[in-house]
């Protein structure tokens, strides 16, 4: 939607964990130094842990890409899993037989593939991602998985990464035995202010903006408060505020879009409490703009707004419409895949809708102050157009 008007050969702030977009902050640089000191050394366990969408997959990505080839990898996704269930899966990834999927044989075939691949001088390696989903019999049977040694040599180097709950789960007393091996443990953090301002520029030069000042540092600054440092949260927000720089023909994205971006998420319902708390008050920092300058400079700033505003409106209407058009759609053609979809554009809805009110309550907030300074208002938009939308609603 916005590449061309921004000069990007493509979206720059996507939210798959794509290696190419890496960014080594000190906090990145770090884990990833413990992950490689953890396989150089064959290390029987390491432990990630960082925030949600603090870039833990990317670097495990990283990590893949960087593998050689002499090491055998089994990568697990998903380990809400019985004991049983994840020496399946341990199974299926090193493509070994699976077809006696009872736990004993599942075991022996393991065994025999490390032993062997011991034997030709080469090394395996379990990686686990989401990890804090790991059910605590499971971890255990990691434990056990690891018993299988060498004289002086691990048989499997397992890593977990996960969330910080998988650090409040290793430290239960139950588990203390893995816990005990655990060599290796670095955590992910958020990015620092000046990381942020850098995780920026990154990211719109490997996309190929033509200017990498697209984002003030006044926005960069509200971009690193309202996201604590955190990747993906910081992908979001610059994401939603190129769209709305696209749909007001904005040239450069300042302070008010980010704020303008943190205040509809926030009338959606959809941010955490921590979140919500760095929003501040809309109709506040309206107010107070509208009250400072002179009355021509506000006059002219705040019609300028309101432009942008209506040019917004008429883009979302546009959506709206598009919307309905599918709701109505999947509403006569029901299956349990169309009834998901329809649930999800209903939220994409009732979120457009949202952000129509707000630009009301803005329209509504130029006419109180107009007549405060006893001023006539302008010419106030076509009826036909808002009686349009707020049928939609």
């Amino acid at each position: 939607m916005y590449t061309s008007f921004y000069g990007l050969k493509e979206k720059p702030f996507n939210l798959n964990p794509d290696p190419s977009y890496l960014f080594w902050s000190s906090g990145h640089e770090n884990a990833y130094t413990h992950l490689e000191y953890a396989i150089t050394e064959n290390k029987g366990f390491g432990v990630i842990t960082g925030e949600v969408g603090s870039g833990k997959t990317t670097l495990i990505n990283h990590l893949i890409h960087q593998i050689p080839k002499d090491l055998h990898l089994a990568l697990i996704n998903n380990p809400d899993v019985s004991p049983a269930q994840l020496l399946k899966m341990i199974c299926t990834e090193y493509e070994l037989d699976t077809t006696g999927d009872d736990k004993a044989s599942l075991l022996e075939n393991i065994y025999e593939f490390l032993i062997q691949t011991y034997a030709n001088q080469q090394r395996a390696i379990l990686i686990i991602d989401e990890a804090q989903n790991l059910p605590a019999e499971t971890i255990e049977e990691i434990r056990m998985l690891s018993n299988r040694e060498a004289e002086k040599e691990h048989l499997i180097q397992i890593i977990l990464v996960g969330q910080p709950e998988l650090k409040e789960k290793l430290q239960r007393r139950s588990l203390r035995q893995f816990t005990q091996r655990v060599s290796v443990h670095a955590h992910l953090g958020g990015l620092t202010a000046d990381d942020v301002n850098r995780y920026i520029r990154h990211r719109l030069k490997v996309a190929g903006a033509d200017n990498p000042e697209l984002f003030t540092e006044e926005a960069i600054q509200a971009l690193h408060t309202y996201s604590e440092g955190i990747p993906r949260l910081i992908n979001i927000l610059c994401d939603t505020a190129l769209v709305y720089g696209f749909a007001d023909e904005l040239q450069s994205i300042d302070r008010p879009v980010i704020d303008q971006v943190m205040t509809d998420r926030k009338s959606g319902g959809i941010l955490l409490a921590e979140q919500q708390a760095g929003t501040g008050n809309i109709q506040e920092t309206i107010s107070e703009r509208m009250a400072g300058g002179t009355d021509k400079d506000s006059l002219s700033a705040m019609e300028k707004r309101l432009r942008s505003l209506e040019h917004q409106v008429q883009l979302l209407g546009t959506l709206t419409e598009n919307l309905e058009q599918q709701l109505n759609y999947l509403g006569n053609h029901r299956s349990e895949q169309d009834q998901l979809l329809r649930e999800m554009l209903q939220l994409l809805k009732e979120n457009l809708n949202s952000r129509f009110k707000m630009t009301a309550k803005a329209y509504q907030l130029r006419e109180k102050y107009l007549l405060s300074r006893q001023q006539p208002p302008p010419a106030s938009p076509p009826p036909s157009f808002f009686s349009r939308l707020r049928k939609k609603k």
